[in-house]
């Protein structure tokens, strides 16, 4: 049998796979370099997003939904609408988003904004592209942009993304519990044990814990070197699209290389104190409301102790999909999941919007009491809270708020509708603009979106 001098035999693929697989995920993800003694720290600039599946419940407008038909109209619903009936300064909350009214000029409501790659997608992939703008029916998806702010970012602070979701993991395919991607467009696995998250971020081993940990790194590391060398060897004997794809690789490796670095550097520096009587942990999905405010103040603790700059938190998944499908059920809105709902009960659904909002009203009042000097921490952070779709099975108009981000340069307290679809990538150039990301090209960008810019 003809066997060219570019093929590689099995055994040969799993020694590196081996390596690959090898790396302990725990320690090599997470934590980062700290700032010199003596240096001049900068102000942080964070990131959060924040997202909820399904899309959200329009009424007083005819809603195509897809195959099944169209749902019907609810006049006496009208007021339930998720997006204001009027645009600019002076727009008028209706009952979906009127919890947000105390923090108006915190935030600017978004409209109009979707990706390119998805409008004609018609499921419930969209938790999975929400914040990459991949098309993921035609290749691979791409890193998210928490995660190239990360990049950017994460070498300050002991962990470089704070990964949550109420499902945990990542998920199946196109119905993803967890919306934060690598740079080789792989989901990050989620947290979603509220004790177990404070245990790791803010819990302090004692001296056998750090040398378990430290000898877990030098494993790593030597694993991830000798991953490297195999794989340049195996570079030569390649064809040019094969190269190619082993350079992401190699890439992505070293990448981890590094994070394995700076997370030696880390080990002995002393966790924030924080009293875990602050926060309740006891908590479960069982309890809806007390569960996701628990994972808000999570985000707070670890924003306000700079222990990280980045976190992601998917209240819930598509379809389906998690113990979050049963959260209107738990609440008492309805006998029937979100998903359910979002299909032919559209005053639960609406009462479940309101929900939503009622608890995104409490991270932002959470994050407005946390002072860092004349500045709240919510002026020193950006979060993007929102869904993939409009309503079920509509992947556009995306409903969206972005709140904070005064400190550096971002203007609120409007409703500023498109009048045509525009792409979300926008909003994301702008953004890693603000972090001083210098990118030229992300989630089919077609400019900026200036509006938000004081």
């Amino acid at each position: 049998m003809f066997n060219a001098a570019w093929r590689l035999d099995r055994r040969t693929m799993l020694r590196g796979l081996g390596c690959g697989i090898g790396l302990p995920w725990l320690e090599a993800m997470a934590p980062a370099v700290a700032a010199g003694a003596g240096e001049e720290t900068p102000r942080p600039r964070r990131f959060c997003g924040v997202y909820f599946a399904n899309g959200v419940a329009l009424p007083g407008i005819e809603v195509n939904d897809g195959p099944a038909g169209k749902s019907p109209l609810r006049p006496e619903l009208r007021d339930w609408h998720w997006f204001p009936y009027t645009t600019g300064a002076d727009y008028q909350f209706n009952k979906s988003l009127e919890p947000l009214a105390p923090h108006r000029a915190d935030f600017t409501i978004l409209g109009g904004l979707s990706h390119p790659s998805s409008r004609k997608v018609v499921g419930h992939n969209l938790a999975d592209v929400w914040l990459t703008g991949a098309n993921i029916a035609a290749s691979n998806n791409s890193i998210s942009l928490d995660q190239l702010i990360a990049r950017e970012v994460g070498h300050h602070t002991r962990v470089a993304s704070l990964v949550l979701s109420s499902s945990g993991g990542i998920g199946p395919k196109n119905r993803a519990t967890t919306i934060s991607f690598d740079g080789e467009g792989r989901g990050i696995p989620a947290e979603s044990k509220p004790r177990q998250i404070f245990e790791r971020l803010f819990k302090q081993g004692g001296d056998g814990d750090k040398a378990a940990r430290l000898r877990a790194l030098t494993r790593g590391r030597r694993r991830v070197d000798f991953l490297l060398e195999d794989a340049r060897m195996l570079r030569r004997r390649l064809g040019q699209p094969d190269q190619r794809r082993l350079d992401e690789f190699l890439q992505s490796m070293s990448e981890v290389e590094g994070r394995l670095v700076r997370a030696e550097k880390w080990i002995d520096e002393a966790l924030p104190q924080v009293d875990p009587g602050r926060i309740n942990l006891d908590v479960s999905p069982q309890g809806p409301t007390d569960f996701i405010r628990t994972m808000f103040d999570l985000i707070v603790l670890a924003f306000e102790t700079d222990t990280t700059r980045v976190a992601t938190y998917q209240i819930s998944a598509e379809d389906q999909v998690g113990v979050c499908d049963k959260f209107p059920v738990l609440l008492g809105l309805s006998k029937k999941g979100h998903h359910s709902i979002s299909h032919d009960d559209m005053e639960s659904w609406a009462k479940y919007d309101r929900f939503l909002s009622e608890q995104y009203a409490y991270f932002l009042d959470r994050l407005a009491n946390v002072r860092e000097g004349d500045d709240r921490l919510i002026d020193n952070m950006v979060c993007l809270y929102g869904s993939g779709s409009s309503t079920v099975h509509n992947a556009r108009n995306y409903p969206l708020v972005l709140a904070g981000g005064q400190s550096f340069g971002l203007k609120h307290g409007r409703y500023l509708q498109q009048p045509a679809e525009r792409p979300l990538g926008d909003l994301f150039m702008t953004l890693l603009h603000r972090f001083d990301i210098p990118v030229k090209k992300f989630a089919d960008n077609a400019g900026e979106f200036t509006e938000i810019v004081a």
